[in-house]
């Protein structure tokens, strides 16, 4: 891809990423709760949630889509739960148990997001799935994240048999999102209204 064609994508895609999170950001706490309570029990009655030992999700900030149904149901049945620890560049995901969260070990990381705690150990085995947040979507399993790249460049150096971005309905756009080839697709998005196979 040429220079002027990777800032030209920038550019684009940082005015969808503006408007989406304008739009994300306007919903209400008691909207993003239930849509998020449609979009997690959609996760966990998914044959992919069903089959998986090990799951990859995220501790949800902001406007985002919660999480936090997943990952109880995940502990309670006894799945293999691993959270994101954000570096420099990178993520790597660490084990989480339930005593973690009663206990309050969670420790503020990057971007002010909960993480696992310290004493934690990293996880070298394939997550078999991955739950995603995003800004925007399409329906051929590209996103737009916040910009950084750490979840392409994991998924990228990582084998996840099965991949799913977390977003509410807008966020799912009609049109192909601009990418280039270091953005990595999804396997399938996830809305209040369907879960989308890519």
């Amino acid at each position: 891809m040429e220079a002027t064609d990777i800032s030209s994508t920038y550019s684009i895609k940082n005015k969808i990423r503006q408007q989406l999170l304008q739009k994300r950001n306007a919903l209400s706490k008691s909207e993003i709760s239930r849509r998020s309570e449609v979009i997690q029990n959609r996760i966990i009655n998914s044959s992919e949630y069903k089959s998986a030992r090990v799951i990859g999700a995220y501790f949800s900030i902001g406007s985002e889509v919660r999480t936090e149904h997943i990952i109880s149901t995940a502990l309670k049945n006894q799945k293999v739960l691993l959270l994101p620890k954000t570096g420099v560049d990178q993520i790597a995901f660490y084990r989480v148990f339930e005593a973690d969260f009663r206990e309050n070990k969670l420790v503020e990381g990057r971007f002010r997001i909960l993480e696992p705690p310290r004493s934690s150990r990293a996880i070298k085995e394939n997550i078999d799935l991955l739950i995603i947040p995003g800004i925007a979507f399409d329906k051929y399993g590209y996103r737009i994240g916040y910009g950084k790249g750490y979840y392409d460049r994991f998924i990228e150096h990582n084998e996840c048999p099965f991949s799913i971005g977390l977003g509410f309905q807008f966020q799912l756009l009609n049109h192909s999102l601009p990418h280039s080839s270091f953005d990595q697709r999804l396997n399938a998005i996830a809305t209040e209204s369907n879960m989308l196979v890519c």
